[in-house]
């Protein structure tokens, strides 16, 4: 078994992987100050979306250094080797927790792909399918205090969102013996995880430091990209004309398909 197979065996096991060292020093640097440099300008779809503190969407559209996120081999060729090499980028944000704030609520994103009743426990010979893989980098170091992203091991198998009767008294969920992960590591690390698995952005009680995140989701072909105002977007040509072929496939440019 190479190194691809047994991360993304691990991932169907966990839901979730942390691949620390994926980015050098001087990406992260050069990452960091383009994020930096949008939250310091107005976005009004963060306003729209109620999150003009924490939340900046489509970064590719900021810089080269972000378009060279889109296929950075490290992470994509597990992508690929989980989504199919049909998959394309559906969101690229960056966020900043701020001291005080973090995504802290326990959730499976969006909604519940392939549901579960509760009592029912998938055969082990079954795979959870994986629609949608979601990629943190960190740019800076993420140790407790600042808000690591949280994961409840195997939880992408439950088919649920948490519920009331999977918390303990302080509110924290765990799914067939198995609680809280929290995803510490140093700048340049990429937290990866399935969409399904229950996860959570703790919140920042450092006191005076911020988190700062690269965020960028991939779907399987037929999910749909979420660059806001969706049908009306347009992606801004140079981009694709910069793009090599994977990329440029990653930001959409698919061929004719079973529906077109």
């Amino acid at each position: 078994m190479n190194d691809i197979e047994s991360k993304v065996q691990q991932f169907h096991k966990d839901g979730y992987l942390v691949l620390p060292g994926i980015l050098p020093e001087e990406d992260v640097a050069r990452l960091r100050t383009g994020v930096e440099k949008a939250f310091g300008q107005p976005c009004e779809e963060s306003k729209l979306y109620g999150m003009p503190e924490m939340w900046r969407p489509r970064m590719f559209e900021r810089g080269e250094e972000f378009e060279s996120l889109v296929d950075h081999p490290a992470t994509l060729d597990l992508v690929e080797a989980i989504l199919g090499g049909n998959c394309h980028l559906i969101a690229m944000s960056a966020l900043r927790t701020l001291p005080g704030t973090g995504l802290d609520s326990w959730h499976a994103d969006e909604t519940v792909r392939f549901p579960i009743p509760r009592g029912i426990r998938l055969d082990e010979r079954i795979q959870a399918p994986c629609f949608i893989v979601n990629l943190n980098y960190y740019l800076c170091d993420v140790d407790a205090e600042l808000g690591p992203t949280q994961f409840v091991p195997g939880s992408h198998r439950s088919g649920r969102q948490p519920e009331a009767e999977d918390r303990d008294k302080d509110g924290n969920p765990s799914f067939e013996g198995q609680g809280v992960f929290s995803a510490v590591g140093p700048a340049g690390t990429c937290v990866m995880w399935h969409d399904q698995t229950w996860h959570r952005g703790a919140k920042n009680v450092s006191g005076d430091r911020v988190r700062w995140v690269q965020q960028a989701p991939y779907g399987r072909r037929y999910i749909s990209q979420r660059f806001y105002p969706f049908i009306k977007y347009r992606m801004p040509e140079e981009i694709l004309d910069r793009a090599n072929p994977r990329r440029q496939r990653l930001l959409g440019m698919h061929g004719l398909g079973a529906y077109g």
